[in-house]
């Protein structure tokens, strides 16, 4: 019995270079270099969802969050996984609790609301920095590096050969995807896979991605794994990749403006209640875009109240954000309309002038002004250009970035 136990603790230990323990590996996760990168795709891909939350100096981008939320040993990552997104069923939750999600159909809503100029402007960006981008997750042989790190139990370092996880974003996937068409059969086989040649290049305003089979003469370079690669253990994507940040985390690290529009709409959903509005919501949709059903409100906003008259008295106006949202008939006569175009910040409550105390505390995030990006260091700009470009790295605690 004692051998057994023995032969099989000297087979774990004799078996950890190879293995996809996260606490003896460092370096695993691949960087995308300017010009070619030589790579062969090996197993399934795994789809997510992230955001890139940290300022860009580079870009004199303020982002999603202040700069301080990247400093310190609890530091959030500069790109985060969509709490919305459930990397085991590789889908959308029906539950929505993403902050940034809720904010990105905030401002898909107050842009089809009719708003002024400068909330335009504001709700512009707010909507492109707040979407959730795809990305996929891929085991790879660095053809031009294929060494990772593993550290034995004494802290000693050590290069062997083995896996890599690289981040592919839709721009470089388009043409894998084209690949995988072209030749007619599964480019990721062992056997008659083939490798694929990734270029990082510039068109002069942000980084660009293109991607090709490697060819030899006039034909595509067939690249068995050799009985070496054959014998290393994949990592297991979804546990690697699919770390994610509690809510209030990223509440509490966004700039005041951003969580006052993010507050004052969870405010209105409390009042408004449209617990089956959801249903009707794109799949990224989060929770608050379901509440606001009766919101259709905005349209009699320049029409007489003779056209709602049959629908909720709407003589009294600026008491709508509170007793409109009640009345059935918006809800029975275009369910779609209301929940993709849900709660207006301030578009709604800003237009009378009552004191009302909800009427005062939306305009704030209607019309926020943006702070300058100043007041605290921000991120590098190498390492903020690594998590936008590469995905992987922004993901993970700083120890198993790289070497």
């Amino acid at each position: 019995m004692g051998t057994n136990v023995l032969d099989k603790v000297r087979k774990l230990k004799a078996s950890r270079p190879q293995s996809g323990n996260n606490s003896r590996l460092r370096g695993y996760f691949h960087n995308w270099n300017d010009g070619d990168n030589i790579l062969r795709l090996v197993g399934e891909f795994v789809e997510v969802r992230t955001h890139f939350i940290a300022p860009a100096p580079k870009r004199n981008d303020r982002g999603l969050c202040m700069p301080t939320a990247f400093q310190g040993d609890d530091k959030l990552p500069m790109k985060i996984n969509c709490l919305d997104w459930d990397i085991g069923l590789e889908e959308f939750r029906k539950v929505k609790v993403c902050p940034v999600c809720k904010m990105w159909q905030i401002a898909k809503a107050v842009l089809k609301d009719n708003p002024t100029p400068e909330e335009k402007a504001f709700f512009d960006k707010l909507r492109m920095d707040c979407s959730p981008k795809s990305e996929l997750k891929w085991n790879i042989l660095d053809r031009d590096d294929p060494y990772i790190i593993f550290v034995d139990e004494s802290g000693t370092e050590k290069r062997v050969i083995g896996y890599k996880i690289a981040s592919v974003g839709m721009e470089a996937w388009g043409d894998i995807e084209g690949i995988f068409d072209q030749c007619g059969f599964d480019i990721t086989d062992i056997d008659k896979g083939v490798d694929i040649k990734v270029h990082r290049g510039s068109n002069g305003t942000r980084t660009t991605y293109t991607a090709q089979a490697v060819v030899e003469g006039t034909s595509l370079r067939v690249t068995p794994l050799t009985e070496e690669e054959r014998a290393l253990e994949l990592h297991d994507l979804k546990s690697r990749c699919g770390k994610q940040v509690e809510a209030d985390k990223i509440i509490s690290a966004l700039h005041d403006d951003l969580r006052s529009v993010l507050e004052a709409n969870e405010t209105s959903e409390a009042v408004e209640e449209a617990p089956e509005a959801e249903a009707e919501v794109e799949a990224p949709a989060p929770a608050p875009v379901a509440k606001p059903v009766p919101v259709a409100a905005p349209a009699p906003r320049p029409a007489a109240p003779v056209a709602k008259a049959p629908v909720a008295a709407p003589a009294p106006r600026p008491a709508a954000p509170v007793a409109a949202p009640r009345p059935a008939a918006p809800v029975a006569k275009a369910p779609a309309a209301p929940v993709r175009a849900p709660v207006r910040p301030a578009a709604v409550p800003a237009k009378p002038a009552a004191a009302a105390p909800v009427a005062q505390r939306a305009p704030a995030p209607r019309v926020p002004a943006r702070p300058a990006a100043k007041p605290v260091p921000a991120p590098a700009a190498a390492e903020v250009d690594a998590a936008i470009e590469e995905g992987g790295d922004g993901l993970m605690d700083d120890g198993a970035k790289k070497a």
